[in-house]
Formats: structure tokens, C-alpha cells, sequence
């Protein structure tokens, strides 16, 4: 249910900042309508959603997004979370570089990618516990990530894009004593924004 409404409000969201993106270049000439640049850098930047087999909470995270032309990108981001996995608190931190397809659909820009590179899923006994000591896990994996996303987004001004993204990831090498999904996989619902650097 948490999941649907979180995919329902970024829906929203998108269809509304379109709508809002439409209004406002409205009047624009064709030469100010021109698109952008197809080498673009942007500095990223959103929080969402983050979950895992019997686990949720919440995240953040920042990186940088470069298009390569029209249908190219590449990107590296850094994210953090912490989970509620009873009757334990698990966090979550990663950074992963990523190239994505780019599909322009008017308005709208889709990157479906994939990446790797290196994540952490860390384990405590309680909430106290982590705000006491929150770099003594009572259990920790620090291996290599991989990662799938899909994201959508849309220019809500000059020079400033809004995204939604769903993630799925998961680590590797963590051996024989993991405690499943929930300790080394998790997925996330992200909004956020894109401001375009060059």
C-alpha cells in the first residue's frame, strides 16, 4: 500500500510540473523552445522510499548524470538509507556508477539503465542502539553492488528537471552467512530534482 501511494503521489507530481512546464513556455519563440544541448551535466538530488523483503524506510541520495547525445547517459550516484527490519534497524549505503538508454517521449525523459559498483548493508539491534553507536553494526557487508533503474523526468523551469525513479538492487560475495533477501537486496521509489550544471 506504501509502495502504490508513493508511485501514485510521483505520477502526480510529474503530470503536474508538466502541465506547469507547458503553461509557462507558452508564450516562449520557437528559438527560446529550442532543445537543450545534447551534452548535458546535471547534479542530482532526491529522497524516496526504500525497501527490502520484510523491510521499509526511507533514503537519500546525490550524484551526477551526464547525456551523451540523445539516447546515451551515464551516471554515478551515492545513496543512504536505514530500514526498520524487525526486530533489528539495517541501513544501506552505496555508490554506483550507471549508463541508461535515453527515450525522449515528448516532453518527458525515460533513462532505463543499469550499473555497478560497491554497496553496505549494516545491521543493529534496535533504534537506540544505532543512535547510540552508528558505526558498530552488530553485522555488516561492505561488497559489490549492482543496481537496474527507470526513471522519468520533466523540465519544471530553465535549466531544472524533476525525476521520479524506481530502483532494484542487490549485493554480491556476501558468503553463507547473510540472513537473505532482506539483509542484501532492496528496491526504492525516488522524486527528486536535476539542476543542469552545463
Amino acid at each position: 500500500m506504501g509502495l502504490a501511494r508513493a508511485l501514485h503521489t510521483a505520477a502526480l507530481a510529474l503530470v503536474i510540473a508538466a502541465t506547469a512546464g507547458r503553461a509557462a513556455h507558452a508564450d516562449e519563440s520557437v528559438e527560446t523552445r529550442a532543445l537543450p544541448a545534447p551534452h548535458r551535466l546535471g547534479l542530482f538530488a532526491g529522497v524516496g522510499a526504500l525497501g527490502s523483503p520484510g523491510a521499509t524506510g526511507g533514503a537519500f541520495l546525490t550524484g551526477l548524470r551526464l547525456g551523451v547525445g540523445r539516447h546515451f547517459a551515464a551516471s554515478v550516484d551515492l545513496g543512504y538509507g536505514l530500514l526498520t527490519a524487525p526486530p533489528t534497524i539495517q541501513d544501506r549505503w552505496w555508490v554506483i556508477p550507471s549508463a541508461a538508454v535515453v527515450i525522449p517521449a515528448g516532453s518527458v525523459r525515460f533513462d532505463l539503465g543499469a550499473g555497478a559498483g560497491v554497496g553496505t548493508s549494516s545491521g543493529y539491534l534496535s533504534w537506540s542502539d544505532y543512535d547510540a553507536r552508528p558505526f558498530t553494526p552488530i553485522w555488516h557487508y561492505t561488497v559489490p553492488a549492482a543496481r537496474a533503474h527507470v526513471a522519468a523526468a520533466i523540465e519544471i523551469a530553465r535549466n531544472l528537471d524533476l525525476f521520479a525513479r524506481a530502483d532494484v538492487a542487490t549485493l554480491f560475495s556476501v558468503g553463507s552467512q547473510a540472513g537473505g533477501a532482506m539483509d542484501t537486496t532492496w528496491f526504492a521509489l525516488w522524486i527528486g530534482v536535476e539542476p543542469r550544471l552545463l
